[in-house]
């Protein structure tokens, strides 16, 4: 939910307040933020070390292009050599002198490490923000010649839990494709640091350098895993990713080995099962409403655990909403309480509860990979309704009649005064939302924003 409000319209007030002098770790994550959702390409240089069950040094390079979707990983683990390569249309590996277009249930492992690693590599601060919503505040910031340097400085418990859940998403991954599984309920985390430097002048991410270490289960043995990776970044440069030559005899061979792929049927299943939870997901986060994440759920065994899900994504909703609010004022959001965060996340929820949607269609798309759930909505322009209340005081601010306590009491009292009275729904439209299977009746939406835009639209 990156863009459930319109950041450009609260960033108007922070840059009034801009300042000489050094950033603050909120103010610079957020213009990190910015230009890195301007980035059409990039390509990652990747070096180094792996210590676990086994020793070995890494070097490569991933190539991303952040519209098409395709991506390329090469990877050289101890002078052994992976490539692997997807795209909307096909999924390339690559292992020493075999190559192969994958099929069945390995093109879902290959997809799922390349759409992980794209995610990390066009912002690696809200790729780790998943795992610490206040991640963007905990920066230390220093300066160097033409550079911003952020270092982590999160407390132990916060560490934790981000290099916890990151592995987990990993081996949740890898499990696909392993015979050894890692027991994910016994993955802990130990420490975490993550360097991050920055352009002053294009405020883009030159370099990451990340540690981490965690141990896991493996049948029954503790593992310990601890690992320290470089990035280099090089944006824009790229006329196309890589895409590796797969010879015609192997790709022959693995189209006729898809037998790991469900038939029709079971296909059909799981659609209308990833449109069930779709519609559980958009009750428990647009709506509030975990009864009817409950009762929509395609999971109706264990409704403990899911009732839980459900708890967490209400949560979540209104989190990430408060973080995203107070993180897009910049500098006014030092004058922000708890109380009118509360406020405003109430309001705009008040608002919400005035749309409408109705699942139209799901299908599993080859394409894309996933389960596409077409969804139609009626929401409202909410660029328009926050307009109505920041163009005003913009106004009065620049010309001196407000202090920044006076902007933001009035900002605050305003905008959760504009979504309480009623919005004007827009004409319906019907919106495709991406889900992947991650086991028995359990579905995942890859992005949130593909529904939620279209509830609270920017434009």
């Amino acid at each position: 939910m990156k863009k459930i409000m319109n950041t450009s319209l609260a960033l108007s007030f922070a840059l009034l307040l801009s300042a000489c002098g050094m950033p603050s770790s909120e103010e610079l994550t957020g213009d990190v933020k910015e230009a890195q959702e301007k980035v059409k390409n990039v390509q990652v240089k990747v070096t180094g070390k792996e210590e676990g069950s086994s020793d070995y040094q890494v070097n490569g390079v991933q190539e991303f292009d952040f519209k098409s979707k395709a991506g390329y990983i090469n990877t050289k683990m101890n002078g052994e050599e992976l490539k692997m390569y997807h795209d909307g249309d096909e999924t390339l590996a690559v292992a020493g002198e075999e190559s192969t277009k994958v099929q069945g249930e390995e093109k879902k492992y290959v997809t799922a490490l390349i759409n992980n690693a794209r995610e990390l590599q066009q912002n690696p601060i809200r790729y780790y923000q998943k795992y610490d919503k206040n991640l963007p505040d905990e920066f230390d910031v220093t300066e160097k010649d033409k550079e911003y340097v952020l270092t982590f400085n999160g407390d132990k418990d916060k560490k934790q839990k981000i290099v916890a859940g990151d592995a987990k998403a990993y081996y949740k991954i890898t499990n696909q494709g392993s015979d050894t599984a890692v027991d994910l309920d016994q993955v802990k985390g130990k420490d975490f640091s993550l360097v991050v430097t920055i352009d002053k002048e294009t405020k883009q991410i030159k370099k990451v350098v990340k540690n981490q270490s965690y141990s896991v289960n493996v049948d029954g043995k503790t593992e310990n895993s601890n690992s320290k990776q470089t990035y280099t970044y090089t944006y824009n440069q790229l006329d196309n990713v890589t895409k590796p030559k797969v010879e015609a005899k192997a790709a022959a061979a693995s189209t006729d080995s898809s037998t790991e792929t469900p038939n029709k049927e079971k296909q059909a299943a799981y659609a209308k099962e990833a449109g069930q939870y779709v519609d559980a997901l958009i009750q428990a986060t647009v709506y509030q409403n975990t009864d009817q994440f409950v009762a929509k759920h395609p999971n109706q065994q264990d409704k403990k655990q899911v009732k839980e899900k459900g708890e967490f994504q209400k949560s979540s909703f209104v989190e990430f909403f408060e973080t995203n609010f107070k993180g897009a004022l910049s500098s006014l959001s030092s004058n922000i309480t708890d109380e009118q965060l509360n406020e405003v996340s109430s309001a705009f929820l008040k608002a919400l509860s005035s749309t409408k949607y109705t699942i139209k269609d799901a299908a599993y798309s080859d394409e894309d990979d996933a389960y596409v759930v077409q969804v139609e909505i009626q929401g409202f322009n909410d660029a328009s309704v926050l307009a109505e209340v920041m163009t005003p005081l913009a106004e009065k601010y620049q010309a001196g009649e407000l202090s920044n306590e006076q902007l933001v009491n009035e900002l605050i009292d305003g905008v959760a005064k504009r979504y309480r009275e009623p919005v004007e729904l827009l004409p319906a439209k019907t919106v495709p939302v991406h889900v992947v299977r991650n086991g028995e009746q359990d579905y995942e939406v890859l992005m949130q924003d593909e529904y939620l835009l279209t509830f609270a639209q920017q434009s």
